[in-house]
């Protein structure tokens, strides 16, 4: 069954044992050349979304790094970023829980263990990239903060200016060189790397890698200086977390986060509210299953429109809904409005193609642009290095939902052009698997509708109210 996999990716490393002597020939270290092998080898080598100039450049720079004794984090940091020269967003270096956790999760199914999550025992394993207590949200070109612990909580809302006495828009290229995709997509991850001094101090951003110096604004013009250090486990707080938004006092879509889809009546705009927040099963509950108890609501309320929130959907397996977003526009006399925002990544983008192919001008997208281009490559499974333990996700199977695969030979099966060749995923196919094209040129919004740092301040939601004006009219 072909699923596409959307991981959201928080670094991968801080300091482990490295206490192997430092060669004396000039070049890397064993443990680092025979990692730097594999990942050749198993990573690089069977990732389509690489193009030759990406290619040569990830081959230029593993050879540099085969030529230095490097430190633990720098390694790692490196590999991730020459991951990313794929610019392409699934395509990724993992944190090492994720990756077991995608591992675990497909050990009972049939895959071809040779290559994809091969057990192994690593010599040692680099930590998950440190981290200060304070975390970034990118809203257009600025990086807001979303959220800290009780004693900074005068920084909520903040625009960060400088890192160390450096514009932000002077670092934002190098930052954006931590994952591929959509502009859109590196700031997403780029928000992640500012509060990681490993990160920061690897690239040459900060002076230090267990603490990073900020300066901010804040909303009445003031500007704030202010460090935070990386705490140890038994360091003190400052307090409780604060947020952005406010789950208690901001709109319906912010709130009960602990449950993956759900739906409400919403008669101020004569519709329901569907939200999914993944493209998965919650437990015994079947996604599909789901969405028909919301259509069968819908029906006993006679409500019209439908409102589907896409918006903090990162992914899944389409394959679990596809059929229902085909047929859904059928069953629903009105209009359906399809809230996007750059979280809307992987499967969520494909359904939402499906929905747009059978519904055309009745689906009418809100908001802002989807994660990820309209062609892409996923489908791939992690693979593990040896001696550090580093895990990294490739890409090998072409999504093409802008023209329906009609020009491609390595497109994943279930939406390639019948009886032509398709490639092959990591999960080895269960049986037959109905080849459903689909082909949307474009999911840009046709009603523009930005998240704003106001807005989560104030717990506003913009694309509802962009939904309900329109029907006004």
């Amino acid at each position: 069954m072909g699923m596409v996999l959307a991981l959201a990716v928080s670094g991968c490393a801080s300091s482990p044992r490295a206490e192997e002597a430092q060669p004396r020939n000039g070049s890397g270290l064993p443990w680092q050349r025979e990692d730097i092998a594999v990942f050749r080898d198993e990573f690089l080598a069977v990732d389509r979304a690489f193009g030759p100039e990406a290619r040569k450049q990830a081959e230029r720079r593993l050879a540099e790094l085969e030529r230095q004794a490097t430190d633990p984090t720098a390694f790692a940091v490196e590999l991730c970023r020459i991951a990313a020269l794929a610019d392409n967003g699934h395509t990724q270096c993992l944190p090492n829980g994720a990756g077991r956790d995608i591992c675990r999760s497909v050990a009972e199914m049939p895959i071809d263990r040779r290559l994809w999550c091969r057990p192994r025992t690593p010599d040692f394993e680099i930590q998950d990239f440190n981290g200060v207590p304070i975390a970034f949200f990118p809203f257009d070109r600025d990086f807001n903060v979303v959220g800290v612990e009780e004693g900074n909580a005068d920084l909520l809302g903040a625009r960060l200016v400088a890192i160390e006495g450096k514009p932000i828009e002077s670092i934002v290229p190098t930052l954006r060189t931590f994952a591929g995709g959509t502009a859109a997509h590196r700031d997403e991850r780029a928000a992640q790397v500012l509060s990681s001094p490993d990160q920061l101090h690897a690239v040459g951003l900060t002076r230090q890698a267990d603490k990073v110096g900020y300066t901010f604004l804040a909303a009445d013009g003031q500007q704030i200086v202010r460090v935070f250090p990386v705490r140890s486990s038994s360091s003190p707080g400052a307090g409780a977390w604060r947020g952005l938004p406010r789950v208690e006092h901001g709109a319906w879509a912010f709130q009960q986060p602990e449950k993956p889809f759900r739906y409400r009546d919403a008669p101020e705009v004569d519709g329901v509210i569907v939200q999914l927040r993944r493209t998965f099963d919650d437990g015994d509950r079947k996604l599909a299953d789901f969405l028909e108890e919301a259509e069968t609501q819908r029906q006993t309320l006679g409500r019209k429109h439908v409102v589907l929130d896409m918006r903090f959907n990162g992914g899944g397996n389409f394959l679990l809904i596809r059929d229902f977003m085909r047929r859904w526009p059928a069953r629903a006399p009105g209009r359906f409005f399809v809230l996007t925002s750059r979280q809307t990544f992987s499967a969520a983008i494909a359904s939402i193609a499906y929905l747009k192919q059978a519904g055309k001008e009745r689906v009418t997208i809100v908001g802002e642009p989807v994660g990820d281009r309209m062609m892409f490559f996923s489908d791939g499974l992690p693979i593990r290095l040896p001696r550090s333990g580093r895990y990294f996700l490739a890409a090998v199977a072409r999504m093409d939902y802008a023209d329906g695969c009609r020009k491609y030979d390595d497109c994943m099966e279930a939406i390639a052009q019948p009886g032509r060749p398709v490639a092959s995923g990591a999960l080895m196919s269960l049986g037959a698997m109905p080849r459903l094209p689909v082909s949307v040129p474009t999911l840009e919004p046709d009603m523009p509708a930005p998240w704003t740092i106001d807005a989560w301040l104030k717990g506003e939601d913009p694309m509802m109210d962009a939904v309900a004006t329109s029907l006004r009219k």
